[in-house]
């Protein structure tokens, strides 16, 4: 039993070691919350494949070559131009995952991309145009892949 005497032997616990022993024990009683930090490009796919989604549930520029009149013959530029974004993407996606970690600018130049796709389904008045702009966008998806590869 304590007792006054008892009490008085007793030393009291510097705050230093309690402070360093709940810093070392805390992140091994709970492991969940020491690791729940992610790393930002978790964050970067998310937008990137969202962003991707959002032309691909319109049917891709492949579905707006389609309602064009004069580019139906033409539509697997805009087919390929799909799966070299999706391609992009996906590509991204397996770099966040590995040890090697794309770059911001890396993930900025895919979003430009994926924004300027988003804009070729603005209005336009010819179908030339469109295709000019496709065939742009193909060739800069290109020389992007071909850095990331």
């Amino acid at each position: 039993m304590l007792s006054l005497k008892n009490l008085k032997t007793m030393k009291p616990i510097s705050f230093p070691k309690t402070f360093l022993t709940i810093l070392i024990l805390f992140p091994i009683i709970f492991p969940a919350i020491a690791s729940s930090e992610s790393h930002p490009c978790q964050n970067a796919t998310v937008q990137l494949r969202g962003d991707l989604d959002v032309i691909m549930n319109r049917g891709g520029l492949w579905a707006l070559m389609e309602q064009t009149e004069g580019l139906q013959d033409k539509s697997t530029a805009g087919f390929q131009a799909d799966g070299k974004l999706a391609r992009a993407v996906g590509r991204f996606e397996s770099l966040c995952e590995s040890e090697k970690k794309p770059t911001k600018q890396l993930f900025e130049d895919l979003g430009n991309l994926l924004g300027e796709a988003r804009t070729i389904w603005n209005p336009r008045s010819s179908g030339e145009e469109i295709m000019k702009l496709i065939n742009g966008l193909t060739k800069k998806v290109d020389s992007m892949l071909s850095t990331i590869e």
